[in-house]
């Protein structure tokens, strides 16, 4: 397509492998939001990608992140997971998903040990996976409920920030980290 005229150029993403501008296609008469990329497969593309890095149509503005929506950064937190340490065992060390799913089988386990005293494996410890898939064996009940208790707590944080971002005041998302003894 030919076009005649390329502003506002602005890099579209923090590689700077796109540049977003305005550009005017002959025969229309406003210009359109188009993103330019080096490998774009319609050479016009191509062209005003080549043509915006080497300067042509002025300096291309920085990348700016949008702005994540609260529910979004919420969304972010959770899916960070919770990095878990044991200084008493080692073996648990990881990060841990907390999904509403993987929240609601940590949360079922440890309603379980609460009123049984036991795992529901009914065996001496309990095997749960990080968010990496790899198996990390908890041998007692004690150190399951302190990781419960450290989920629960991460996620409460974690909807009370949201909840105060949405009333309009100030607040941080908890770190995602903790140790369980």
């Amino acid at each position: 397509m030919d076009y005649t005229e390329v502003t506002n150029p602005v890099y579209a993403n923090a590689t700077r492998t796109s540049i977003q501008c305005l550009v005017t296609f002959t025969g229309f008469p406003n210009p359109v939001p188009f993103i330019a990329t080096a490998d774009d497969p319609e050479a016009h593309g191509s062209e005003i990608y080549a043509d915006l890095v080497s300067g042509k149509y002025g300096t291309i503005g920085p990348y700016v992140a949008p702005t994540l929506t609260v529910n979004q950064q919420y969304a972010l937190a959770l899916s960070n997971g919770l990095n878990v340490s044991s200084a008493s065992d080692s073996t648990l060390n990881g990060n841990y998903p907390v999904s509403s799913t993987d929240q609601a089988n940590v949360s079922s386990e440890a309603q379980y040990i609460n009123i049984f005293q036991e795992f529901t494996t009914g065996g001496a410890s309990i095997t749960w996976a990080d968010s990496q898939g790899t198996l990390h064996t908890f041998k007692t009940t004690a150190t399951f409920m302190a990781f419960a208790k450290a989920v629960a707590q991460y996620v409460s944080g974690c909807k009370q920030t949201a909840l105060l971002l949405q009333d309009g005041q100030v607040a941080s998302f908890p770190a995602n980290t903790v140790n369980i003894g």
